[in-house]
């Protein structure tokens, strides 16, 4: 029972970071082209505040991963885990490397100068890597979740 509790919650974390960096991405996009003043204030709001929701959502991912993974003692548990915290390093390491510095440049009203966009640039690069990992790290969900279903007795079809 509770193997299937720490699996949901990975299933879950796992759903809302990859969903809201999808929609993060469609969001901010879909604002500059229709109103470009705005995006430039909302923006980098949105920015912040995913940042910290993805960090709750990287732990949730880890613990329920760790919590399975010793429950399980699945091989694709552990692939799966090294997955979620390749993801959570440019997660955590991006606030902490680009985005401050971003910031202080907006703040000082230098979001125009080759330095915000070179961070820009590198930011973007991070977010698409990380968006990547969590894809593939979807697409682990099921292969590890059929080996634990055989390891329990269960079958799932197909």
């Amino acid at each position: 029972m509770l193997r299937r509790i720490a699996a949901g919650l990975v299933c879950i974390a796992w759903a809302l970071w990859f969903g809201g960096l999808g929609s993060l991405f469609l969001f901010v996009t879909r604002l500059f082209a229709e109103d470009r003043q705005t995006a430039l204030q909302a923006a980098p709001r949105m920015f912040l505040a995913f940042e910290r929701y993805q960090l709750l959502l990287a732990m949730a991912a880890l613990v329920g991963a760790v919590v399975w993974r010793v429950l399980a003692k699945s091989v694709r548990v552990t692939v799966l885990f090294w997955m979620l915290a390749t993801a959570s390093l440019p997660a955590a390491l991006g606030p902490m490397l680009l985005t401050g510095k971003m910031e202080q440049l907006r703040a000082r009203g230098e979001s125009s100068s080759p330095e915000f966009k070179k961070l820009h640039g590198q930011s973007m690069i991070v977010y698409c890597a990380e968006t990547l990992v969590l894809l593939a790290a979807g697409l682990t969900l099921p292969w590890a979740m059929r080996e634990d279903d055989k390891s329990n007795g269960t079958t799932l079809p197909g």
